[in-house]
């Protein structure tokens, strides 16, 4: 897995279509990896540093970048990077015994913006991995501006700044505008999406990530012989609005329980395999 031409280039593993199939990884013989591999490592331990591989993290547009004034806040809130239901079958079974309902929404290509507000004011504005200085050219911070935060109301609000200028804009947006996918309240609960959506509306005046649907578990998933290949089939087939292809879904119980591993609310994400990001 080389680059004849530039050997020191990282190689991308992603999403494609081998003979008509979809292709979302690679096996490799034993035979193939170090010595110690084999001779130390035990199922489920962390190899990625041994081997060498790290996580694909999209180049933050230069229009975007502005300036850092610290890391991301880790101790007040938690990065929103969604896990992938199909790396994780333990957690696919978490999400959907959990309650009665599953609430599904659609996956937004944008980039990630979370905004700490304490007593009706905004204190810090984040993209996914920084905090962002708040100067006229930053447009986390004018984004985050345009929100009208009820007085003396105190969260944490994440969504994705989608529009002209960020990534492909394959919403297709005349301008930027905040989507939110998720509220937490200063007791640390996060609202369900029919409650964040209202929020929104009334509150905020912002958009909400689109719901795709609302289901009842024992009429759905508790019926379909595979329920993870039955959603992916769902996320392959999403398109935005615009009518371009869609990233893919977000999966819940519609109450947003908090999952204490990840502090997110508890749920996964689904790729949609004809997207090409």
């Amino acid at each position: 897995l080389v680059d004849s031409k530039n050997p020191d280039k990282s190689l991308r593993v992603k999403n494609i279509k081998l003979r008509g199939e979809y292709s979302s990884g690679l096996v490799i013989p034993l035979s193939e990896f170090p010595e110690q591999f084999t001779e130390t490592c035990v199922v489920g331990e962390d190899v990625t540093t041994l081997l060498g591989v790290t996580k694909y993290i999209k180049e933050m547009p230069a229009n975007l970048s502005g300036e850092n004034i610290g890391d991301f806040p880790s101790h007040l809130a938690s990065k929103t990077d969604e896990d992938n239901g199909l790396n994780d079958p333990s957690l696919v079974e978490k999400v959907l015994s959990a309650e009665p309902y599953i609430t599904i929404t659609q996956k937004l290509d944008g980039s990630s913006i979370t905004i700490v507000v304490e007593d009706g004011i905004i204190t810090q504005v984040c993209s996914r991995n920084l905090s962002k200085k708040d100067t006229e050219n930053s447009l986390f911070w004018r984004s985050a501006k345009k929100l009208k935060i009820p007085n003396g109301w105190s969260g944490i609000i994440q969504g994705e700044l989608c529009g002209n200028g960020i990534q492909k804009n394959n919403l297709k947006l005349q301008d930027v505008r905040i989507f939110v996918f998720q509220i937490k309240t200063k007791d640390s609960i996060y609202m369900s999406y029919d409650k964040m959506a209202e929020f929104c509306k009334e509150e905020l005046n912002c958009d909400v990530v689109p719901l795709i649907a609302t289901l009842e578990i024992s009429a759905t998933v508790k019926i379909w012989v595979d329920p993870l290949q039955k959603l992916q089939e769902l996320a392959d087939r999403q398109r935005y609005e615009s009518g371009l292809v869609g990233e893919g879904i977000v999966v819940r119980p519609s109450s947003y329980p908090r999952s204490f591993e990840s502090r997110r609310p508890l749920g996964f994400k689904l790729i949609n395999r004809n997207y090409k990001d």
